[in-house]
């Protein structure tokens, strides 16, 4: 099947995005645009393009209108193509010279036959080199099925080893969702027995994109630390009852509408840090953890990868 033509915003899109921008370069203001899906299609803000081009009102912009666009976007702008009616993940691909493969790479998609309509998807890079974990201190939650010898044949250890580790007198009495450290680095599920599906990129209102993984379980369901590292609490209108974990690999983690905090400062991974809930913009949906992964405390990456291997 042909994909469909491109619509003139489509065009006008795509020249922002596909190539760096540089100091100097401007947007044509198309019919039913806003100043914030502008500002997510060309890798910047808000806030930039109304101090780029001293708009008086970030609510009033005019077709045909040409805005400037940031300098500062130009190294650090991602190109993207928001999925419209009809598209497929082939389609997409096809038009920008990717392969599918590489389109669901960028993405984290696993399942290349579901495209949702208006999610934003990445046009270049892998999901990220990240490694979660790395320089951590290990964990492993026992899961039913587990045993002490597959566990430690699961992380290259010994049952021994493992036994000496976590202060086992009996290494054949281990019950399901204790945690257990495990020699080198790792990462943990951080609700373990929850439900997500891959919603990164979803819309939003305001023309956000969802930046995160949600993780359905139960209200009070533990939230657990994926890796070792250092917790702060936060409240807020939006995110609700909030943490950071600042994590020993290098990334910064970002957990929202919890319903309780659990332990702050330092702590391993499998530390209970909170509990499930729906706090914040969340009030009255079904309660989870939305879930972020930032490396280096900077772009958020989708989370759903990484949760695949450690939400098994």
């Amino acid at each position: 099947m042909l994909a469909p033509s491109p619509t003139r915003r489509t065009i006008t899109t795509l020249v922002a995005a596909l190539f760096v921008i540089v100091s100097g370069a401007t947007y044509t203001v198309q019919p039913g645009d806003t100043l914030s899906e502008i500002a997510v299609e060309n890798g910047t803000t808000v806030r930039a393009l109304v101090e780029k081009n001293n708009l008086p009102n970030a609510n009033r912009i005019y077709v045909g209108q040409k805005l400037n666009l940031p300098a500062a976007s130009a190294s650090g702008a991602t190109a993207t193509h928001i999925v419209q009616s009809g598209e497929s993940l082939s389609t997409i691909a096809s038009r920008y010279g990717l392969t599918v493969a590489e389109l669901a790479a960028a993405n984290g998609i696993t399942n290349t036959n579901v495209v949702y309509i208006g999610t934003k998807l990445s046009l270049s890079g892998p999901v990220s080199d990240f490694t979660p974990g790395s320089g951590s201190a290990g964990a492993h939650v026992v899961a039913k099925g587990d045993t002490l010898g597959k566990i430690a044949a699961a992380y290259g250890t010994t049952t021994s080893a493992l036994a000496e580790l976590n202060g086992l007198a009996n290494p054949n009495l281990i019950r399901i969702g204790q945690v257990l450290a495990v020699p080198g680095g790792g990462w943990i599920c951080p609700v373990p027995g929850g439900t997500y599906f891959n919603d990164y990129g979803f819309p939003r209102t305001g023309g956000r994109f969802h930046e995160g993984t949600d993780l359905f379980a139960t209200r009070g369901t533990p939230v657990l630390a994926p890796v070792s590292g250092r917790v702060e609490f936060t409240i807020g209108t939006i995110g609700g009852m909030q943490y950071k974990l600042y994590g020993d690999d290098g990334a910064t983690y970002i957990g929202s509408h919890m319903d309780s905090f659990g332990t702050a400062g330092n702590v391993t991974a499998g530390t209970v840090i909170g509990s499930v809930g729906d706090s914040g913009n969340a009030k009255g949906s079904r309660t989870h953890l939305h879930f972020e992964i930032h490396p280096d405390d900077g772009a958020a990456v989708n989370p759903y990868p990484y949760l695949q291997d450690a939400c098994r």
